[in-house]
């Protein structure tokens, strides 16, 4: 991995054991003087999870979104949600954010929502979730650090996914197994519905179908396997439940556009330019 850089803050922390099958990591993302403009971008690839990200210090711009170039303020709390499509964003200094990602379906779930879900949008926080949720909002914006952030956030959410795994074991069970397809099976099954309520009330619950969500997740999962331990890109594949290198390559290739080993080498050698809009990948 690249040495870090003095003028870059970044990390990924998992949650507690407790909100394991709620949140897929906290992470962090703070920016000192001074950096070039390359270095200020942000790069999110499609992912199906929503995310809620604090601007703690400073301001962003959102500048690629859905597919199609943009240019728009980020609010000081903003959700994203999963997106089909990478979106990026422009950090303007003295630029400090902190952030979750909730596992496909937890936040949707948490909230009660039943109306259809948009992908590839990002809204204020205050205005898309519930508005008992706004002190919590607030208090984590205040905080002192990014450590009293996640404790903050461990506080409020631990107990409403406890409530919620006591009345839903079906979905508890399914994101504890990454939406496999035994898992989602198991899930309908025990909730007593048809595949087809199963697909409609998914892409409710998250904007995407049960399938997208499973091709993503997969390929995260070979991805850090690749990035992370000594496997090669053929044992990555047959681990993961692909058809062959190849099949892991193209499914690589639709969503970071790149193939694994060139998508491992941006990661782990940033461009000589400077860019380090990949610096999620990397935490």
């Amino acid at each position: 991995m690249p040495a870090p850089d003095p003028a870059v803050n970044s990390k990924l922390v998992p949650p507690c054991a407790a909100l394991a099958t709620c949140v897929r990591a906290f992470y962090w993302h703070d920016l000192a003087q001074p950096l070039t403009l390359a270095q200020r971008l942000t790069h999110i690839p499609p992912n199906p999870y929503d995310g809620l990200v604090w601007l703690t210090r400073g301001r962003a711009q959102l500048v690629a979104c859905a597919g199609e170039a943009t240019s728009r303020e980020l609010p000081a709390v903003f959700l994203a949600s999963a997106h089909r499509h990478p979106y990026r964003s422009l950090a303007l200094p003295d630029y400090r954010s902190f952030g979750l990602a909730f596992q496909p379906a937890a936040l949707a779930l948490l909230c009660g929502e039943a109306a259809s879900r948009q992908t590839d949008h990002i809204a204020d926080a205050r205005d898309a979730l519930p508005a008992d949720w706004a002190p919590w909002l607030d208090a984590v914006a205040q905080a002192g650090s990014h450590l009293q952030r996640i404790a903050l956030c461990e506080a409020f959410l631990a107990p409403r996914w406890a409530r919620l795994e006591r009345r839903q074991p079906a979905w508890a069970r399914l994101l504890s197994q990454a939406w496999q397809r035994p898992a989602q099976a198991a899930c309908f099954g025990l909730l007593n519905w048809t595949q087809r309520h199963w697909q409609r009330r998914t892409r409710q619950l998250t904007g995407m179908s049960p399938g997208e969500i499973e091709r993503l997740l997969r390929l995260e999962q070979a991805l850090l396997a690749l990035r992370d331990g000594p496997l090669g890109c053929a044992q990555a594949a047959q681990d993961h439940g692909y058809f062959d290198q190849a099949h892991f390559s193209r499914e690589t290739r639709a969503v970071h556009a790149l193939g694994p080993a060139g998508l491992l080498q941006r990661v782990k050698r940033p461009p000589e330019d400077g860019t380090d809009a990949d610096w999620l990948l990397r935490l």
